[in-house]
């Protein structure tokens, strides 16, 4: 193995690592807005991403 194979294998782990985060990023931003305007019946979807919902639900729960 030469240097260049290494970097090159390290490379493509960082880069399907990031990949994978991003997935499970847009997942979470995708099922949020799904879960609040479709099946919470609560409005517009990108009301979600509104500071004063996320008080309301930290507050409900602590």
């Amino acid at each position: 193995m030469t240097w260049k194979t290494v970097f090159k294998d390290i490379l493509i782990y960082i880069l399907k690592i990031l990949v994978v985060i991003l997935l499970i990023a847009a997942a979470f931003i995708i099922g949020t807005m799904i879960g609040y305007s479709v099946i919470g019946g609560a409005g517009e979807p990108m009301d979600v991403f509104n500071p004063e919902i996320w008080q309301n639900i930290l507050d409900y729960i602590f």
